[in-house]
């Protein structure tokens, strides 16, 4: 292999260890220099015996999307795994237990549902595992070892990363662990001879570097706690679960809070609460919860109280599909609520943008005085990526809270007319500084006032805050084709990283291709989005919703012809999705 650039799929039922030798893989092949992208899929029940699929991406470039086929299927389960067979490439590898612990039903057998072409190495998994652990609860680790050894990877190496992984577990276990690898390589060592050409040996690796291994709900979390979060309150809900259950940790270590409460609809009210008290809050959910905090969205805009909220989506209206994929919040999130209802919406497009993301909308609620929502999504806040460990924030990041001067509070206005539309604010308790707040129409003072001039300059001054945030905002990325392009295509959120590696494949075949992609979905940076769209025959805009939501909200941006790709299959956009559509579009 010229080009190291592997997908490694492990199948099981729940309860298999299935997505924890997806993660062992995943760190070890990190720790070896790799770059990795994991992504797990699971039943949407807290118990149950649904499929489980560990998914991942193992290369010596950059990492952009896990990949939509795999090279490699580890069958923990064969009746599972006879369905994930389609995602098999078709050289692929089928690692299977030749021995299991019981007969196989005719047509239940994986290995009798390979294609021509297809590579099977039958492995007893379950006799190896009784063997070494006294139980075929290890069968895992024991494929981890016959991959292993399959693939040329170090055995010693591997062997101390497992170690470490359960390094604070009883010693039977770290030994039962251990053992059962070292039987699956040993035993696939002796009695397999390689047949494919998938090898580790000989293909040297980027420099071993320390680096983080997270998803994109750990980054959100790391992001907020180093821009100073004080207060987060949530309920827990997939997949936003994991950002509070970190806060749950750490918040109380920084002198911070953390509240479960009862319902989403507490939730945003804690938060509102604590930014009108001064203080830095934010709350999680997925698009059900978020629902619930509708009403709460509008007082924050109206009261113009800093307010973040993290909504990472999943599929389908309602409770959908709660462990499935999709970006199909994005008209609530920039539209949700009662009347003009100015917010920010933040997309970040990988995990290592989830930081900065986190960082920015804490900043910006606060100096703009502004409800921001930080879109996430399924895939995003689950993928595990290894990045370097990020930079701290700036110091003008921590604090951007605007106060009154002394002349301002001898005659103090809470929501005084501004050029940039915001009123330096007091916190409870500033001698002279007292004011109303609340969800009703005011005026200077706060007070309710319902007349036609007090209302169009309040909504005048509410939207007028998004020039200024337009003039902080990071620059779109933009790759690809430098020059007059054939096809551009315009992606948000996490379809991006699809997005700009299908423009990559596509330059390779002499297409002249070219990304855009903005980590701000409001504030939107349209002008850099005309400039982009004039140099381009045609626009692309491929999203994980239906009714393609993000298209909708830019066409009036583009001075071109546009193209849609909109899928709902539940699993995150694929660069061989986009690239075969950038494929069939005629450019002329």
């Amino acid at each position: 292999m010229s080009r190291l650039d592997l997908v490694v799929e492990i199948c099981g039922s729940a309860g298999e260890g299935t997505i924890s030798a997806g993660e062992i893989l995943s760190r070890f092949m990190s720790e070896e220099g790799y770059d990795i992208m994991s992504f797990d899929s699971y039943p949407a029940e807290i118990r149950g015996f649904g499929k489980c699929v560990a998914h991942t991406r193992i290369s010596r470039g950059g990492v952009l999307t896990p990949g939509k086929f795999a090279d490699v299927l580890i069958a923990l389960n064969d009746i599972h795994s006879i369905g994930q067979l389609s995602v098999l490439k078709e050289k692929g590898v089928l690692i299977y237990d030749n021995k299991p612990a019981r007969y196989h039903l005719e047509d239940q057998s994986v290995v009798g549902w390979l294609e021509p072409g297809m590579t099977p190495y039958g492995i007893p998994l379950t006799e190896l595992s009784i063997k070494a652990s006294g139980n075929a609860r290890a069968r895992n680790m024991v494929a981890l070892g016959a991959f292993s050894a399959l693939f040329g990877i170090d055995r010693d190496a591997f062997t101390e990363s497992i170690r470490r992984r359960y390094g604070k577990k009883q010693q039977a276990v770290i030994d039962s662990n251990v053992n059962s690898f070292l039987e699956g390589y040993a035993w696939t060592l002796e009695n397999v001879r390689k047949m494919d050409s998938f090898r580790f040996d000989g293909m040297s690796a980027e420099v071993k570097r320390d680096q983080l291994i997270i998803n994109g709900n750990e980054a959100t979390a790391m992001g907020a706690l180093a821009a100073g979060l004080h207060l987060y309150a949530g309920y827990p809900i997939t997949p936003a679960t994991k950002i509070m259950e970190i806060m749950s940790k750490e918040l109380p270590k920084r002198g911070g809070i953390f509240l479960q409460t009862e319902d989403e609809i507490s939730s945003i009210a804690h938060v509102i609460g604590a930014g009108f008290a001064g203080e830095r809050a934010m709350t999680g959910t997925s698009g059900p919860g978020f629902c619930l905090m509708s009403e709460f969205t509008g007082l924050a805009v109206m009261a113009e109280v800093p307010a973040v909220i993290v909504d990472s989506q999943r599929g389908g209206p309602s409770t959908g599909m709660p462990t499935k994929h999709e970006q199909s919040d994005l008209n609530i999130a920039l539209y949700g609520g009662s009347g003009d209802s100015p917010r920010v919406v933040i997309a970040p497009t990988c995990v290592e943008e989830c930081y900065q993301a986190a960082v920015l909308a804490l900043y910006i609620a606060e100096k703009y005085q502004t409800l921001v929502i930080l879109l996430l999504d399924f895939f995003l806040s689950n993928s595990i990526k290894n990045m370097d460990p990020p930079t701290a924030p700036e110091t003008k990041y921590l604090n951007a809270h605007i106060v009154p001067d002394a002349e301002a509070l001898s005659d103090y206005k809470r929501f005084r007319i501004t050029e940039n539309g915001i009123s330096p604010r007091t916190i409870p308790g500033t001698e002279g500084g007292m004011f109303f707040a609340t969800g009703l129409e005011h005026d200077e003072r706060g007070k309710p006032v319902y007349d036609t001039v007090s209302h169009t300059r309040m909504t005048e001054k509410r939207f007028r805050k998004h020039k200024g945030i337009a003039t902080e905002i990071p620059a779109p990325e933009v790759s690809g084709y430098e020059g007059d392009a054939d096809i551009g295509v315009v992606a948000w959120g996490s379809s991006a990283g699809a997005a700009r590696e299908a423009v990559e494949y596509a330059n390779e075949k002499g297409i002249k291709a070219a990304c855009f992609s903005s980590l701000f979905i409001s504030p939107f940076p349209e002008s850099e989005l005309k400039l982009f769209s004039k140099r381009c025959r045609k626009i692309l805009v491929p999203e994980m919703n239906y009714s393609g939501q993000f298209a909708n909200m830019i066409a009036r941006y583009l001075e071109r012809p546009m193209e849609r790709l909109n899928l709902v299959t539940g699993l995150p956009m694929a660069s061989e999705d986009i690239l075969k559509k950038i494929e069939e579009i005629e450019y002329l």
